[in-house]
């Protein structure tokens, strides 16, 4: 009696292996692009320091922003596509004048780092634009009531009529802490960022975050500088 070929079985171990090699593959690729992001990231202090140490024109505008990580634009493809750098570019294309950046941001920096460290380094009171960006008190947990004696002091030590400071991104436990930095903000005239009002709206998507999250990427930055926006054009509304 004849015997017919055996049915062919799919070759479930094969595949298996192909789809565990793809995953691997697909984890190695992002993680070598996390790596270049996270060395290009770290050019970035290089790169504002550069900037800030250029001979500025003249009739230059200075722009002076403070904070940490995100006003670095750590996440971004280059160090210009942050807030900072399209704040710089609208302020431009707004006044005609060229923009002295002095980005004394660093990564991690808490409020009170940035008195510390960062507002020695330029007096406020010579910027035409102060930005301000951090989100490490309530990341770091540090105590309200020291949180709002940090604001007070930094709050105290910038031109209100100059400044646009961030509002808290939207992090789990933000509400004591960003009630507190917004009734310090309110009552010191200090215009803010509607971090909140954008990142639920039209920044609300997937695709704004960068390979080192919860840093943003390009697209992201875009959104957060839309925040910053309006604070910046009421300033520039009564810059000559």
């Amino acid at each position: 009696m004849s015997v017919g070929p055996a049915p062919v079985r799919p070759a479930r171990g094969r595949v298996w292996r192909v789809i565990v090699g793809i995953l691997i593959a697909i984890v190695v690729v992002l993680g070598v692009l996390a790596g270049v992001t996270g060395l290009r990231a770290l050019s970035y202090d290089r790169f504002w320091k550069d900037r800030a140490a250029e001979h500025p024109a003249p009739d230059a505008f200075v722009l002076l922003a403070l904070g940490d990580s995100a006003t670095v634009a750590v996440g971004a493809l280059d160090p210009m596509n942050g807030y900072v750098g399209r704040a710089s570019a609208l302020i431009t294309e707004r006044t005609g004048r060229p923009v002295h950046i002095v980005n004394l941001a660093v990564g991690g920096a808490t409020t009170g780092d940035v008195i510390e460290t960062q507002l020695p380094g330029f007096d406020p009171a010579d910027a035409d634009l102060v930005l301000i960006g951090t989100s490490n008190d309530l990341d770091q947990r540090v105590p309200l009531d020291r949180y709002r004696e940090h604001l007070e002091t930094l709050l105290s030590a910038v031109p209100a009529e100059r400044t646009v400071m961030s509002d808290l991104p939207l992090l789990p436990g933000r509400d004591p802490y960003q009630a507190v930095f917004a009734e310090v903000a309110d009552r010191h005239g200090i215009a803010r960022a509607d971090f909140a009002a954008v990142f639920t709206g039209d920044g609300h998507r997937l695709d704004i975050f960068s390979l080192l999250p919860p840093h943003l990427n390009d697209l992201g930055y875009g959104y957060w500088f839309e925040a910053y926006r309006p604070g910046i054009e009421s300033i520039l509304d009564g810059t000559p």
